[in-house]
């Protein structure tokens, strides 16, 4: 085993082994805008730091074609730290979003890509439903630095497909939104 992998294990190791002692809870989380509205799967991972900070994980994949004038596809992985106000998973927190994205949508005859990692703030209220079940609402804003294809057109004027010009640079994005349903595991 290489030094490098052998170094890589003892850091998970040692935020595990932290994140044993001190998490007092760990939640799995959906988006249901994701899932829903723009049906793009997606699963996270929330791991309690102490009684007000914690640590969230997801990613959201559409591999998929829906019909001939529409697809999504897109992988998304984000990483967030988040203060509570009050207590881990419960009433208001703010936070810090990382976030690398890409994506190629299809609509009618046209396309949109994307390639960018950013890095923004947020915000969310975590609804306790019952013991172990809450809904939180989040937004997340920030600035990204990547490259975009916007308006490929399959089908220009003259019937051959006409690609835009890349354009590469900083530019805002939302980091986070959604309503995610959060079950807390313990």
């Amino acid at each position: 085993m290489s030094l490098k992998i052998k170094f890589i294990l003892v850091v998970i190791l040692m935020i595990a082994a932290r994140t044993s002692v001190n998490a007092q809870r760990i939640a799995l989380a959906t988006n249901l805008i994701e899932d829903v509205v723009i049906l793009t799967p997606n699963i996270g991972v929330d791991l309690v730091l102490s009684d007000r900070q914690s640590l969230s994980f997801d990613t959201s994949i559409a591999p998929y074609k829906i019909s001939d004038t529409f697809y999504n596809k897109c992988l998304t992985f984000r990483a967030g730290y988040k203060y509570w106000f009050s207590q881990a998973f419960y009433a208001h927190y703010i936070g810090v979003d990382a976030i690398a994205s890409s994506s190629d949508v299809l609509i009618r005859n046209t396309t949109f890509r994307d390639e960018y990692i950013g890095l923004g703030l947020g915000y969310g209220y975590s609804f306790i439903i019952s013991k172990r079940l809450n809904l939180v609402p989040h937004v997340g804003v920030g600035l990204a630095y990547g490259k975009s294809y916007d308006g490929y057109d399959h089908m220009g004027d003259s019937g051959i497909g006409v690609q835009a010009q890349a354009t590469t640079g900083i530019k805002p994005v939302i980091t986070r939104l959604g309503v995610t349903i959060q079950y807390v595991l313990r």
